[in-house]
């Protein structure tokens, strides 16, 4: 089993990078329209958005959203309608720990893959939304580094199994 991430908009990054030096020479109006364009270089490189990915489980291709950052990976899958049989989010933490998640704002059902720091598959949980308040955390036994949440299908990945190609960057 592989993962393969989608290269990033570098050439838009260098773009808006040259903005910043820029905005101290400028008039005020000038300044304005420099922040205008940062404001449109940050949407349109994706900043603050998760990263694509592509991970083969079995002989079924999956499109999976990389979260990277604590931000990212606080807003998971909340607020989500739907989510296709083979779309998901990865949460990707820098070390392995006790790494938890609550089905707080998230409106489908999950199958949640905790992963430890050598891709082995630790445990597998079908976890429903939270309808009240508090939710409950939920956690496994040992450390995880990746958290893999997919749709409430079938999926070929079960505890014990080893996934190859994840990269968290």
């Amino acid at each position: 089993m592989g993962c393969t991430a989608k290269s990033p908009h570098l050439r838009v990054f260098s773009y808006c990078s040259a903005l910043i030096p820029i905005f101290h020479r400028v008039s005020r109006t000038g300044q304005a329209a420099v922040l205008v364009g940062l404001f449109l270089c940050s949407v349109a490189a994706g900043i603050g958005s998760v990263s694509a990915a592509e991970l083969q489980l079995g002989g079924d291709l999956y499109q999976i959203e990389m979260a990277v950052t604590p931000a990212q990976r606080q807003q998971g899958l909340m607020y989500r309608p739907q989510l296709g049989p083979r779309q998901g989010m990865l949460l990707v933490y820098p070390q392995a720990g006790d790494h938890r998640i609550w089905m707080k704002n998230v409106l489908i059902p999950l199958r949640v893959y905790w992963i430890d720091a050598s891709f082995e598959v630790i445990e597998v949980q079908r976890l429903e939304p939270c309808r009240g308040d508090p939710c409950p955390v939920y956690a496994v036994s040992r450390d995880s580094q990746y958290v893999l949440e997919l749709g409430d299908y079938d999926h070929p990945l079960v505890a014990g199994d080893k996934i190859e190609g994840i990269r968290g960057d």
